[in-house]
């Protein structure tokens, strides 16, 4: 880069991930991209993760700040606040950025004064570390506002976005009164305003285990719910017609997600999901094939999943 490189503010938020938050700090360490500032936001941990940190605090290689439990959203815009960079982005304390993540993104910035939001692919990876597939998350570029608002299926993972604080400035911070989808509620403010540009390359490698899986998901048309009724809300211009489509979109989506996921007691929340998407589009493809499938055998079921996901999540990386 020609001129001086701007200072890239990565903000990680952790919840008693004593165990896994030294990997995330760890792939931002090693970026190659050296002017950045890290700021860590402890939520209220009640493991060891102070004192895990602590050596890192005084060799000054992170900034480290801890607040009562107040949720993720509310850890994210602490961070925002003590930023001091003219970019930023973010980690999940169980992600990992690979080493030229930051170098990458910050360079488009430079190349693209226009640029205000920009976003890459990402892989997934379990706790086995077996590669889950990459997720071409090509749709976000561009106008996107408000199809946003229908797309529910392969989403932009937080730690992939990258922005200019004006971006912040014009839109808002997260809703903290979100307990779910407080990330999916920026992307459409954003998108309202900024056009999205992306890079299509896996630059960061999303955890999947437990904690983030089936039990949580058997919650998500609820959350999703309030998600859609705010935007709704923002925005009354958006037509009958339009909003149907979306809700039908999202509560196919989440049966989806449980049927590929959950366990045998779910398959009741599948096919009341996909009745209600029926009830919103009487000839939803995506909820006419979960209803018979929420009665397959659980090994089937698993079996065929499995295989769609190969096909649509090749295993490899830019």
């Amino acid at each position: 880069m020609s001129r001086k490189a701007p200072i890239v503010s990565v903000i990680l938020p952790t919840f008693n991930r004593a165990d896994l938050v030294l990997e995330s700090i760890h792939s931002i360490l090693g970026q190659t991209y050296k002017n950045y500032e890290l700021i860590v936001i402890d939520d209220g941990s009640v493991d060891n993760t102070r004192e895990q940190l602590s050596p890192l605090v005084k060799e000054g290689l992170l900034k480290y700040a801890y607040q009562e439990n107040s949720g993720l959203p509310a850890a994210r815009n602490h961070g925002i606040r003590l930023a001091k960079g003219s970019l930023i982005t973010f980690l999940d304390s169980d992600d990992l950025y690979l080493p030229e993540k930051l170098e990458k993104q910050a360079a488009f910035f430079e190349e693209h004064p226009e640029a205000q939001m920009l976003q890459c692919w990402f892989s997934k990876f379990n706790d086995q570390s077996e590669d889950l597939g990459v997720r071409d998350t090509s749709w976000f570029e561009g106008q996107i506002y408000p199809d946003i608002l229908m797309q529910w299926s392969v989403l932009m993972a937080v730690s992939c976005v990258m922005m200019r604080r004006e971006v912040l400035d014009k839109v808002g911070p997260f809703n903290e009164s979100l307990l779910w989808g407080e990330d999916l509620d920026l992307w459409r403010r954003v998108a309202r305003h900024f056009p999205f540009y992306m890079i299509p390359e896996s630059l960061v490698k999303v955890r999947v285990h437990a904690s983030n899986m089936s039990s949580d998901k058997s919650q998500g048309a609820k959350h999703f719910a309030v998600v859609l009724e705010e935007a709704f809300i923002d925005d009354p211009s958006t037509s009958p017609e339009f909003q149907k489509k979306a809700w039908a979109s999202m509560y196919t989506n989440v049966a989806h997600n449980l049927l590929g996921q959950g366990p045998r007691e779910h398959m009741g929340l599948v096919r009341d999901y996909s009745l209600k998407a029926l009830a919103f589009q009487l000839l939803n493809l995506g909820a006419l094939i979960a209803l018979p499938a929420s009665l397959l055998p659980f090994r089937l079921r698993m079996w065929l999943v499995k295989q769609l996901r190969k096909l649509r999540y090749p295993a490899k990386h830019s």
